[in-house]
């Protein structure tokens, strides 16, 4: 049985010292399970319930204690559109559009490499951009 886990996102600004590798709008490929995305939020350390961290972590505190990403996964690459967190470790850089019902909603264009974001996102992410 699968399990569908739902992230809300906390509009918090996110401007730290620590500045995570990645930025949102930029489409990645995950390094194990190899699905398309595009970066919509991070956090400097995993926000997830314990037994969402259990799962998704296996244990692994560093990963804990890493940058963890809110993405949306390309319908391309799930049967239904998907919301993911994920690790800094796990991510690729890559290149192409991301097809999601959300995409909409969080970035007003894509230019070919990079998705820019709406207003109000880079209000939260303001160092993104």
């Amino acid at each position: 049985m699968k399990m569908i886990l739902k992230l809300q996102i906390i509009l918090e600004v996110h401007m730290s010292q620590e500045i995570p590798e990645y930025k949102i709008g930029q489409v990645l490929r995950h390094k194990i399970h190899g699905y398309r995305a595009v970066i919509v939020g991070w956090d400097e350390k995993a926000k997830a319930p314990e037994w969402w961290l259990e799962k998704a972590h296996k244990g692994n505190e560093e990963w804990r204690n890493s940058p963890n990403y809110m993405i949306l996964i390309d319908t391309r690459d799930r049967l239904v559109a998907q919301i993911g967190y994920v690790v800094e470790e796990n991510i690729i850089l890559s290149k192409g559009k991301v097809i999601h019902p959300l995409v909409n909603r969080y970035f007003e264009s894509f230019d070919g490499t990079c998705y820019k974001p709406r207003p109000w996102l880079r209000n939260v992410y303001p160092n993104d951009v």
